[in-house]
């Protein structure tokens, strides 16, 4: 039977509005101690696989500052504490960063960021009929964050060559995209 590592002890290293770094102090079921492990509290994250009418991904790309590059990603953004509906977070952030809405929607699926070291959960949610309608409202951080619609063949194809640099993004682009009709992830 698997059994889980206990905790002896935690201490707070860094705590803000955006991350809680926190240090324990842990033995596995083996008796092994490990400390100090440290691992991050984030907010639940959202991400919108978004697809307009004619087959275009909607995109955003934006500063990452520690990479120290410009990214393609999925529009997105974190859940705010007084956040309790998932889907309504993924609208709020959908149209802020793009100024897009879309009638149709459906969570994809919930995955943990990085288990090992983040406690936070990611929330991919498909957006279909993506239209224009509104101006961005974009937060301070998120200044010089451009919008650009991609068709999905392109999105596809540029993958592996690094068009979208951020892992989490191209996992839930690819499970969104099979419910949305547009992948198969089926075996034969």
């Amino acid at each position: 039977m698997e059994q889980k590592w206990r905790t002896v002890r935690s201490e707070i290293l860094l705590q803000d509005r955006w991350i809680n770094l926190r240090a324990d102090h842990c033995v596995t079921s083996t008796g092994t101690e490990i400390s100090p492990y440290y691992f991050m509290s984030y907010p639940d994250w959202v991400h919108v696989i978004a697809i307009t009418e004619s087959n275009c991904l909607v995109l955003v790309r934006q500063y990452r500052h520690a990479a120290g590059d410009f990214f393609l990603e999925l529009p997105g953004g974190a859940v705010d504490p007084s956040e309790t509906n998932l889907e309504q977070t993924a609208r709020r952030e959908f149209e802020e960063e793009t100024g897009f809405s879309a009638q149709r929607w459906e969570l994809v699926t919930s995955l943990y960021s990085n288990p090992a070291t983040h406690t936070n959960r990611v929330h991919f949610f498909l957006a279909l009929g993506a239209v224009l309608d509104r101006p961005q409202r974009l937060d301070a951080g998120e200044h010089g964050l451009k919008v650009e619609l991609m068709d999905i063949p392109a999105v596809l194809d540029g993958l592996r060559s690094g068009l979208i640099g951020q892992s989490m993004h191209v996992s839930g682009l690819l499970l969104g995209l099979s419910p949305a009709g547009r992948l198969a992830l089926t075996t034969t």
